[in-house]
């Protein structure tokens, strides 16, 4: 049995990628997205008088939730993010409708989704086959069943039985009671386990403050810096992880081995 028995991934900017400036930045798909959602809405019979206006009412209540969790690190979920924008200039969707326009809302987002790599699938397979068990933790407004319909549609569902999205944890990381969900059905001490993402801030301190390791990967569409924030190991590609646990383990293995003076 590996030293290191669980790894821990981020998902977007690690697996998959979502946000993709400077076309698809975040602010980019989640603005198609509503527009989706505005336009499904619409074709079923609500009146919408000013869809900018709801638009931007949504998005509104989207940075004033988001500043708050940043405060709080209580998650939000868009269904309830949307709902109080629309509420907030009168508009009041029937339950039904609503399903039918997050289903329209979901797809415009998936619709950009790719993996990171091409050999992303091999890379988990190989960290199973050392005998590692995966997760993953993610901090997302977006529904589980979207991540999972393009965690499946790419290949990588099946290597990550534990999945652990803000959205439903009712908090964001850095608070450690996420990355505990995830490390609960392993049995694990955080000792015993590595995350790995592409934000210093969520993804390096947050585990590190419970004893994991944090491996940052760097992110084609940003440079991350800073001077508090020092992550375990840095790598370019997923590609680099195997061979890294790997060498852990030998380090790990060598320290329990040597007899204290």
């Amino acid at each position: 049995m590996p030293i290191i028995q669980a790894v821990l991934f981020d998902l977007g900017g690690t697996l998959l990628h979502y946000d993709q400036p400077p076309e698809h930045t975040f602010e980019a798909i989640n603005s198609r997205a509503l527009h989706a959602f505005v336009r499904s809405v619409v074709e079923r019979g609500v009146k919408v008088p000013d869809p900018d206006l709801a638009i931007r009412a949504t998005v509104r209540m989207a940075a004033a939730l988001e500043a708050k969790s940043k405060r709080t690190l209580h998650s939000n979920r868009a269904e309830m993010v949307i709902r109080e924008g629309l509420e907030a200039v009168g508009i009041r969707v029937p339950d039904k409708v609503f399903d039918t326009a997050m289903a329209a809302y979901y797809q415009a987002i998936s619709d950009v989704v790719k993996p990171v790599g091409e050999d992303t699938a091999s890379v988990l397979q190989e960290i199973v086959d050392q005998g590692r068990q995966l997760a993953l933790v993610s901090n997302t407004l977006w529904a589980p069943e979207m991540h999972d319909a393009d965690l499946t549609r790419f290949g990588l569902i099946d290597y990550l039985p534990v999945r652990v999205y803000s959205s439903c944890a009712g908090f964001v990381k850095p608070d450690e009671r996420i990355f505990r969900q995830a490390l609960d059905p392993f049995d694990v001490a955080p000792a015993e386990a590595v995350y790995i993402g592409d934000k210093l801030d969520v993804d390096v301190a947050g585990p590190q403050k419970i004893g994991m390791r944090a491996i940052l990967i760097r992110s084609p569409y940003r440079a991350e810096e800073s001077e508090e924030i020092i992550p375990d190991a840095v790598i370019d590609s997923l590609a680099q992880l195997p061979g890294l646990l790997e060498e852990w383990d030998r380090a790990l293995e060598t320290q329990a081995t040597v007899p204290p003076r």
